[in-house]
């Protein structure tokens, strides 16, 4: 199958075949759709999706994380990207998959919470 025209129609298809296939939820559904549409924005000053190379991917999430959003949002639109690439690349509409070796923001590790004295003598 050839590669659709549009970015928009990328969406499409991948979410209808996401919905279809998987069985994602719908409300994941609109999240994937909203993060996709995001970075088709970002994307579009690299040729879109079928063009953006692993750089422009980076470049984006750059951006992202220079924007203040939050580890989780920007692992889910990574995560979201990822899967629309792994579905292109299956569909044969890109011969690569440019987000092969891209890494999500790293966790942030918290400290256990010290007890306090009372805690303590509680114990």
């Amino acid at each position: 199958m050839s590669a659709p025209a549009t970015d928009t129609d990328w969406i499409a298809l991948y979410l209808d075949a996401a919905a279809a296939e998987q069985g994602v939820a719908r409300n994941t559904l609109l999240a994937y759709g909203r993060d996709l549409q995001d970075a088709m924005v970002s994307l579009g000053k690299h040729g879109g999706f079928a063009a953006a190379d692993r750089a422009a991917l980076e470049g984006y999430l750059a951006g992202l994380e220079a924007s203040g959003l939050a580890p989780a949002t920007r692992a889910r639109r990574l995560s979201s990207l990822k899967q629309l690439y792994r579905f292109a690349h299956e569909e044969d509409w890109r011969a690569d998959n440019p987000t092969l070796q891209i890494t999500g923001p790293a966790r942030v590790r918290k400290l256990p919470n010290t007890l306090s004295i009372a805690e303590v003598d509680v114990l």
